[in-house]
């Protein structure tokens, strides 16, 4: 049973899925100054699971998946993640980097800090638009990256999370140049801590 639709109202949570949405975009408008090229993203809109259905929202338990994980300094339970598939992960490198299609196939030093980097970017853009319309100054925690099982790759923050609630919001998107695009999944682990400073801002009831 999801807790969090108990603790805000419809109109809360309207406003607050617009604004994740907006997050998201800027955070993927932000590669284009990273990777050079202009990143293009179709967004579907947010819905929402609870948080023990993630495995399975990702293809499945015993599925490899490379995330992207980042939070808030001082809110523990919120996070961030972008995941995608290992074959769509190295297309991801491939255009941070600039290099042919196809020319990532393992994720080394370099590409682990190519994804981390993008990972910080993101994160940084994507606080910085919930803070510049609620006058909170959020920082980001430094990314991770792995590439695990689904069922393993976001357990700490899986976690962290049902300390509080056991909801999460999933956006699926594809994004990308003209020419290459990939799919991923933004999976926003709100925390009620952040939520509630973001509509007392805004006065929403």
């Amino acid at each position: 049973m999801l807790q969090q639709s108990a603790q805000f109202t419809d109109s809360q949570i309207s406003a607050w899925d617009e604004l994740i949405i907006e997050a998201v975009h800027d955070s993927l408008g932000a590669l284009s100054d990273m990777s050079g090229q202009q990143i293009h993203a179709e967004l579907v809109k947010p819905y929402k699971i609870d948080v023990t259905a993630i495995p399975d929202a990702l293809g499945g338990a015993d599925k490899v998946a490379v995330a992207v994980l980042l939070g808030i300094e001082h809110i523990p339970s919120f996070h961030i993640a972008l995941v995608h598939s290992p074959a769509a992960a190295f297309t991801v490198v491939d255009i941070m980097l600039g290099n042919p299609p196809g020319s990532t196939t393992d994720l080394g030093e370099l590409e682990l800090s190519t994804l981390g980097e993008m990972g910080n970017i993101m994160g940084t853009f994507f606080l910085n638009k919930i803070g510049n319309t609620t006058g909170y100054q959020l920082r980001p925690t430094p990314p991770s990256v792995r590439m695990d099982m689904t069922g393993a790759v976001l357990d700490y923050a899986i976690a962290s999370l049902m300390m509080e609630t056991d909801e999460v919001t999933m956006i699926e998107a594809k994004y990308g140049t003209n020419t290459v695009q990939v799919d991923g999944v933004f999976a926003v682990m709100p925390s009620p801590q952040l939520q509630t400073l973001v509509m007392d801002s805004w006065g929403v009831k």
